[in-house]
């Protein structure tokens, strides 16, 4: 409460007031609204602190102050004419005048002190409502302001003779109108949609004329264009003591309310127009409400049925026993209940019917009722029945059973089908049918099934398909169209037996005739064929063809070891997985021994025939399982391009058998595409080493390096040293072309000595200028293990630049500790001794047992990119890579993956316990100048966000 305080102390008394003015004052000093008290001579005698700061007098108002001094000019004489008079009290609109001369429209209640005095009597004056104080500090707003907000709801006041308007703040703020803005009935009339204006100005008119309260609702276009929903009330009030009639009212913002009953209509219309009858059932069992399907159902009426029991609006039904059966799951658990009914339709058919019931919660979440809901599904349970029926039948016949889609693909496949066929389930779901095709047939036949099965909606005849193994077998096969109920094809679906060919038949003898008895691949005659029909120049719309010849390396060693059988299945082995990496139009044959023949169509660029020979080389550097030997394989291929062969088949193969040859040459294991006529390799070749041997003098060759990252910080520990050459004539030549260049050109140990002294020299200036280098890792090939006094020449290098030993690394293939043993034991322990680390690369291609690991001083193993590159999709590389991390764990060798080229493999690699990684992923081999740059980015990370090991190459 508010303290009363002493006459001098209010700033806004006047000294000359009466006593009992004073007295006053203090009262109204305790009031929060604005007030005013004047004397005989209507002058100002006290004030409270809010009148003042209305008025913008913050020290109080002046004294001898008169009161129509504050007043608009015409309200000065309405107010003089009331305190005239002896009338005891009476409420007016008053506009005051600020010390700066600007309105303030009110809402004031004057009454007097002794109403049964003479009119002498001093006057106070309260303010009720404040619309407006322009230019002031201060702006008084009144308690029912806030809640009429909350609510939406607001007070209005028209004078009728003047049609000026008095309300509260949310009244214009719901018309959208400007608080300090003189608003009349008949803008507000025009703020009114002109579809319910004309009803308004009724109602009003009525209003005033005939006394009549009015209700209704209209729309409001506010001045920003916005719609509004309101409902606006009010009535004719009684001539006060001024004479004036007003309008007085309410106008209530409904336009939430409106979207709500809107939508609670819709709501309605779908219920009402659903097939399936609905229900809502208090906790009583009584039926609430129902729509007109549930109403038609039981035969009743809303006015006989709604408010009683369903026990008596259904009977004894299965409905009733079902809904008792459930009240304590739903209401007391709250959980829903789904079952099943049988009931007798008005003609005696018995129908099927699946109920629903669900509990109802209110806001609190207390469960209120069960909202019931009834479907037919006769027909959906007769269906599911046949399917059922038919999934035995599906499931139990011999036949093979295949279903596509309209596209073509297949969606489902019987047991029988990967009996025949070989191929599981999940091997053929979401591929095309022609993954079976074994290219016996021509193009022509599958044009004729397909446009007769599009016709007629049926084809039936013989085929020769491929199991999954190459085995190529006779078909009895039979197609048919599945179409919808509005015509559309959804699905094909073939059935097929395998039907048993006669030794003596005719297709047969043509059978033996073009396919390899041992693999059931295409023979040489079949190959030879199927590539002088793809180069005829006679056919239309012909693309570029590409020729592989493919030879197993050193077969002739396994046949000796492991003896013929096995032999013979690896051929049949390489064969499928030949098979499985190409496409399915593409032909692969066997053309003799341990040569496969390859025809690819469609290859335009010699770019695309180096992919497909990385893929196909990824693919049988995988171990492969011949009769519980593990047996691993490389292949040397030789290429063909149709560009070079002037449509002529013979001149093609010749130009494919001479790339291979030169890959043998060369040391196998690798492919080439031929690019120069068969007479002039030795020139080329003399040529290429006179190239090679002044770039070296010249300086053409760049040392790169390939950043090695540890997984989990992002950091840069290590790198591995590349080499590319910058030569006039032929470009930029990359490592991977590089290193078989200069292999065939017998100049191994001429660049394995450059390299290592340049990255010794490398290392050094990184050492003296403090980069965090980490370790350097170079390759060592089989010519500088064998033939070159690696060791001592190492030991020169490290001691003429003065470098740390442990921060070199020599990185040796696995094959080499093979082929080589007692050579690599003997250069391994030497770089031990002078504290250089040893890496063995490319793990996995051949089998590194155990023991070997734990006898050699090795620091590090690199797994082959071939197993990365195969992750995720494949789960026995990932077996392979997942082995030798556990391996090199347990040895307690560092273990890190090669290839990397995705986020996945990085995931994997992680979680599986491998620490470090390298590949494109990262960043590709990088020149000096730029690892520098990236290395210094990625050496201190923040410690609470490790750094994304990639980077971007700028």
């Amino acid at each position: 409460m508010h303290r009363f305080q002493q006459p001098e102390e209010h700033p806004t008394r006047v000294d000359s007031a009466p006593q009992c003015a004073v007295d006053l004052g203090r009262l109204l000093d305790a009031l929060p609204c604005g007030a005013v008290v004047l004397d005989a001579d209507q002058r100002v005698v006290a004030a409270t602190r809010v009148f003042s700061a209305v008025l913008d007098y913050p020290q109080g108002l002046p004294t001898n102050l008169a009161f129509a001094d504050l007043l608009e000019e015409g309200d000065a004489s309405r107010v003089g004419d009331f305190l005239a008079t002896g009338e005891a009290e009476t409420t007016r609109t008053v506009r005051l005048r600020t010390r700066a001369g600007l309105p303030v429209s009110t809402l004031m209640h004057f009454s007097r002190l002794a109403p049964g005095e003479t009119p002498a009597a001093h006057v106070v004056g309260i303010v009720i409502e404040q619309r407006t104080v322009a230019g002031t500090p201060f702006q008084s707003e009144r308690p029912g302001d806030e809640a009429q907000a909350f609510a939406g709801v607001a007070n209005w006041e028209i004078d009728v003779a003047t049609g000026r308007t008095l309300a509260s703040r949310t009244w214009y703020d719901i018309w959208g109108f400007e608080p300090d803005t003189d608003v009349t009935l008949d803008a507000v009339l025009l703020q009114i949609h002109p579809d319910d204006r004309d009803l308004a100005r009724a109602v009003v008119r009525q209003a005033i004329e005939a006394a009549v309260p009015f209700r209704f609702r209209h729309r409001i276009i506010r001045p920003d264009g916005t719609l509004r929903w309101a409902e606006s009330a009010g009535r004719l009030e009684p001539a006060g003591s001024d004479g004036a009639s007003k309008l007085s009212g309410v106008v209530l913002d409904i336009t939430q309310r409106r979207a709500a009953e809107e939508a609670l209509a819709r709501y309605y219309d779908i219920v009402s127009a659903s097939p399936d009858r609905i229900a809502f059932l208090d906790r009583g069992g009584c039926l609430l409400a129902a729509n007109a399907a549930f109403l038609t159902a039981i035969q009743r009426t809303p006015e006989n049925a709604v408010g009683r029991p369903l026990q008596e609006v259904e009977g004894q039904g299965p409905l009733s026993e079902l809904v008792y059966r459930n009240l304590g799951r739903c209401l007391d658990g709250g959980h829903p209940a789904v079952d099943d009914i049988r009931e007798s339709d008005p003609d005696g058919q018995v129908r099927e019917s699946e109920v629903r019931l669900f509990p109802h919660r209110d806001d609190r979440d207390e469960v209120t009722g069960i909202v019931v809901n009834i479907r037919d599904v006769t027909s959906v349970r007769d269906s599911e029945r046949r399917l059922l029926q038919s999934a035995v039948v599906y499931a139990a016949t011999s036949d093979g059973v295949l279903m596509t889609d309209a596209d073509g693909r297949i969606v489902a496949v019987n047991a029988a089908f990967s009996r025949i066929t070989g191929y599981a389930e999940a091997e053929v779901l979401g591929r095309k049918p022609s993954l079976l095709n074994s290219h016996w047939h021509t193009k022509s036949f599958f044009t004729r099934m397909w446009r007769r099965l599009i016709k007629q909606g049926v084809w039936e005849g013989e085929i020769w398909n491929r199991r999954k193994d190459g085995e190529i077998y006779l078909q009895k096969l039979h197609i048919r169209r599945i179409l919808d109920g509005r015509g559309k094809v959804t699905n094909f679906v073939g059935v097929f037996a395998e039907r048993p060919v006669s030794a003596n038949g005719p297709k047969h003898v043509e059978y033996l005739a073009h396919y390899d008895p041992l693999t059931k691949l295409p023979n040489r005659l079949l190959f030879d064929s199927r590539l002088a029909y793809a180069m005829d120049p006679a056919r239309r719309n012909r693309t570029p063809v590409a020729l592989f010849l493919l030879d197993l390396d050193r077969f002739a060693n396994i046949n000796a070891s492991l003896g013929h059988p096995i032999g013979d299945e690896l051929l049949r082995t390489v064969g499928l997985r030949l098979r499985e990496t190409i496409r399915p139009a593409d032909t692969l044959a066997r053309l003799s021994g341990n040569q496969f023949g390859l025809l690819f169509e469609g290859i335009q660029t010699p770019t695309e025939a180096q992919e497909i020979a990385r893929r196909l080389r990824s693919a049988l550097r995988a171990p492969m399982t011949v009769r519980g030997h593990q047996v691993f394989v490389t292949m040397s291929m030789g290429i063909a391009l149709e560009a070079c062969a002037s449509n002529d088949t013979e001149v093609m193969i010749a130009h494919a058998a001479t790339a291979l040859g030169n890959v043998k040459q060369g040391g196998r294991d690798g492919f080439r595409i031929y690019s120069e006529p068969p007479g002039g390799t030795s020139t080329a070749r003399q040529r290429l080493t006179e190239m090679l041997r002044g770039g070296l003098e010249k300086g053409e060759f760049e040392l790169l390096f390939q950043p090695r990252v540890h997984l989990e910080t992002g950091r840069w520990p290590g790198a591995e040293v590349r080499v590319r050459w910058h030569q006039p004539e032929l470009g930029l030549v990359a490592h991977e072309r590089l290193l078989p260049l200069i292999e065939s050109a017998g100049m191994m140990i001429d660049m394995g000595q450059w390299i290592l002294a340049e990255a010794c020299s490398q290392l050094r200036d990184w050492s003296l200028g403090g980069m965090p280098i980490g370790i350097l890792a170079v390759s060592i090939s089989e010519t500088q293990l064998t033939r070159f006094d690696l060791v001592p020449s190492l030991a020169r290098l490290l001691h003429a630049n003065g470098i740390d030993a442990a921060r070199l690394e020599l990185s040796f293939a696995e094959s080499l500790l093979f082929k080589h043993p007692e050579q690599a034991r003997e250069v391994l322990d030497g770089l031990h001794r002078l504290g250089v680390g040893v890496t063995v690369s490319e793990v996995g291609t051949s089998w590194l047992a155990p023991p070997v690991l734990r006898r050699l001083p090795i620091r590090r193993l690199t797994i082959h990119r071939s197993f990365v590159d195969a992750m995720p999709d494949s789960p026995d590389d990932l077996a392979v890579v997942q082995a030798l991390i556990a391996m090199a764990q347990a040895l307690d060798i560092d273990v890190t993956a090669d290839g990397v080229r995705d986020d996945r493999q990085r995931f994997i690699l992680l979680n599986i316990g491998c620490p470090e990684a390298q590949g494109d992923l990262f960043a590709p081999p990088l020149t000096a100048s730029h690892y520098e740059r990236c290395l210094l980015q990625v050496s201190e990370p923040p410690p609470e966000a490790p750094t994304e090991p990639r980077l971007p190459l700028v």
